[in-house]
């Protein structure tokens, strides 16, 4: 399976901008920016999609995942904003679109999850390979295992066994003892 499989481009990209958009999603909705129109979410998925599907032709490193996962978190922001009405918060403040601190929180959590993501597609790509070369070893063995039959288990010592008698010596040992002998 190669990384330029349109089934497997298109997983990878429904993947990102799902994640991409959840995060979103749940930011605008948790920082007093309201509910997203349903049609502004599709809008959002395509688009994310789009980005995704475009630059997943092969393996990325994760600079261009984090790239991607910062524009996309940036541009569903915005649209997010220009299409709902702020609503007060809990602070009392109103849904600020262009703060420094909510560009700061949207880069955040777009490095949060491109690493997430990054993380995830090495760990994708690395069961695919092993997918890939793993079965015949594996078969391999075990069809030459199949036709063996295991050795039989040895018989077991009868308790009837002699035990060690004290009277038995060994005579070599006995004038043996001491320090060596001084060849001289």
């Amino acid at each position: 399976m190669s990384a330029e499989e349109p089934l497997l481009r298109l997983a990878r990209a429904a993947v990102f901008a799902t994640v991409c958009l959840f995060l979103s999603t749940a930011g605008h909705a948790f920082a007093g920016g309201g509910g997203v129109d349903p049609a502004v979410l599709l809008a959002g998925l395509a688009g994310t999609m789009g980005l995704a599907y475009a630059i997943n032709g092969r393996e990325r490193e994760p600079e261009v995942v984090l790239a991607a996962s910062a524009v996309a978190q940036i541009s569903l922001h915005e649209v997010f904003g220009w299409t709902t009405h702020s609503v007060p918060t809990a602070l009392g403040t109103e849904h600020g679109h262009r703060t420094f601190g909510m560009t700061l929180a949207h880069l955040m959590v777009a490095m949060a999850s491109g690493w997430w993501l990054y993380r995830g597609e090495q760990a994708a790509w690395l069961m695919l390979r092993l997918w890939a070369t793993a079965p015949f070893p594996v078969l391999r063995w075990l069809f030459t295992t199949a036709g063996r039959t295991t050795p039989p288990a040895p018989p077991a010592v009868p308790v009837s066994f002699p035990q060690p008698r004290p009277a038995w010596t060994v005579p070599a040992a006995i004038h043996r003892r001491g320090p060596p002998a001084i060849i001289g």
